[in-house]
């Protein structure tokens, strides 16, 4: 992809120092299938356009192939639905509330639903004391009721009940009074609203970093809301340069999802200083100086607690730092005719193959 059509921010520099052509024998090369990219659609604009343009609507048609279809939907709110049946006829008190990717319309295929339970009347003598014991009398009836496969009880920091629902095959992770997932489902929603360009930007990345199993905190991932507040400050700031550019007479720059895509990859791959500065979206999304016992690559604040660092359990950014930067490069030195663009970096697995066949046609 040329240079002229490289991202709002300057990554020249950056790829003349930081990146060279990917090497055939590049070790994921053997992940990739050059022939493999059912997302393209039959009647796509991906196949009459080159570079960066292609490259947005190539984004666009991987956004409608990954989303979850009308009927993976209802699926979820059924499960969601019998399972806020269950409690409420168990636990008057008690009420359900969805949070999390599928709240907020970011669900990737397979992915679980979050379901927090607080109880109806918030003063009503609901605490941190009682909170494994009101854990155990909800899984006793959850388990009792034989309407999960695999049910478990996490005794974490953050105490969870999880299983598959048995009638839909859908996984569920249920935990108690804990409003943070709640309050972070609103943040995205709002600032989706202002920037649209987010949501399909943010599923591919998701899915990027989920075929390389790097989306859990516990092994040291990033979470989705993490994957957001990257996403969230590399456009609003880009999109704060371009408002000063254009109060300064120059001319206003058009930008694609292509755009955006390519942009994100070579700014945290290579011009981001991680060493220096952190992100928090306290009061708007913003960098912060680091003086922080965090030994990690990234710092990202809590939203509720400035004292808290997200970052602290994403010890292995590196790894992603290596995707992005895999990603930055295929890009970056891609073909002008190359029939998919995504293909250099998004492999065959079983999900992208389960969707070809249930789109074939379609696409």
């Amino acid at each position: 992809m040329s240079e002229e059509n490289n991202s709002g921010k300057n990554t020249k520099d950056q790829n003349n120092n930081c990146c060279s052509p990917p090497r055939k024998s590049d070790s994921e090369n053997s992940d990739f299938n050059n022939n493999f990219y059912p997302w393209i659609k039959s009647n796509s604009k991906c196949h009459s356009l080159k570079g960066i343009l292609k490259l947005h609507y190539e984004i666009l048609d991987f956004y409608d192939f990954i989303k979850l279809t009308d009927s993976e939907i209802r699926l979820r709110n059924k499960t969601y639905n019998d399972i806020n049946s269950i409690i409420e006829d168990n636990f008057p008190n008690y009420k359900c509330k969805l949070y999390g990717s599928f709240i907020t319309e970011l669900s990737l295929p397979n992915s679980d639903i979050d379901i927090l339970i607080t109880q109806k009347d918030e003063n009503d003598g609901c605490n941190e004391k009682n909170l494994h014991q009101n854990l155990e009398n909800i899984y006793s009836v959850l388990k009792n009721q034989n309407v999960f496969n695999d049910l478990e009880k996490i005794n974490a920091k953050v105490p969870i009940i999880t299983g598959t629902f048995k009638s839909t095959n859908i996984h569920v992770d249920i935990s108690l009074f804990k409003k943070n997932g709640v309050d972070a489902a609103e943040i995205i929603k709002k600032v989706i609203n202002i920037y649209p360009e987010i949501k399909p930007l943010l599923l591919l990345i998701k899915y990027v970093i989920r075929q390389r199993d790097l989306n859990q905190i516990y092994t040291g991932g990033v979470s989705s809301f993490i994957i957001f507040t990257l996403l969230y400050y590399y456009i609003a700031d880009l999109r704060k340069q371009i408002e000063y550019e254009i109060n300064n007479g120059e001319k206003e720059r058009i930008l694609t999802l292509g755009h955006l895509l390519l942009g994100f990859f070579n700014f945290y791959a290579f011009e981001f200083k991680y060493e220096k500065f952190g992100i928090s979206i306290l009061n708007g999304c913003h960098l912060y100086k680091r003086n922080d016992d965090n030994k990690n690559i990234l710092s990202v604040k809590n939203f509720e607690d400035e004292s808290q660092d997200m970052g602290t359990n994403c010890f292995n950014y590196g790894k992603i730092l290596d995707v992005f930067k895999l990603a930055a490069e295929r890009l970056n030195y891609a073909e002008k005719n190359v029939v998919s663009y995504l293909k250099e970096f998004i492999f065959p697995d079983d999900t992208l193959r389960e969707r070809a066949e249930m789109f074939k046609n379609e696409i």
